[in-house]
């Protein structure tokens, strides 16, 4: 009996500290880059962006989405995970839908995004 309560307790207390907290909220941005240059910014969007974004307490995760347009032009979007908004808000300030671009955006970027789009997560299988 004693080795059944150790043994449970043991269970309980890996499970206690292997739990991962739950994204409820996913953070999407979009932004458009010349064919010519898609290659370039992924690098930068990943270095400066990603890694970064993944370094940020309470960041449950984040990825980074590709596709060709067809008019001379790649469009990247990121999604990041996150538990709540107020986890957003610690890190992003009072407008969380404000973009906060990357120091060399500019220099990359055609029609950059003016807001970034919040999803609460309904179903996650």
């Amino acid at each position: 009996m004693k080795k059944a309560l150790l043994l449970l307790m043991a269970v309980l207390l890996i499970g206690a500290t292997t739990t991962k907290k739950q994204a409820h909220v996913a953070r999407m941005w979009r932004g458009r880059v010349p064919n010519a240059r898609a290659d370039e910014y992924q690098k930068y969007l990943d270095e400066s962006g990603i890694q970064k974004l993944r370094k940020i307490k309470d960041n449950l995760g984040a990825q980074m989405f590709r596709r060709d347009l067809g008019d001379g032009t790649t469009e990247f979007v990121v999604i990041s995970y996150w538990p709540s908004r107020d986890a957003i808000h610690a890190y992003a300030g009072a407008d969380i839908e404000k973009v906060h671009d990357l120091p060399r955006d500019n220099e990359f970027l055609i029609d950059k995004e003016k807001l970034v789009r919040h999803y609460d997560i309904i179903m996650d299988k």
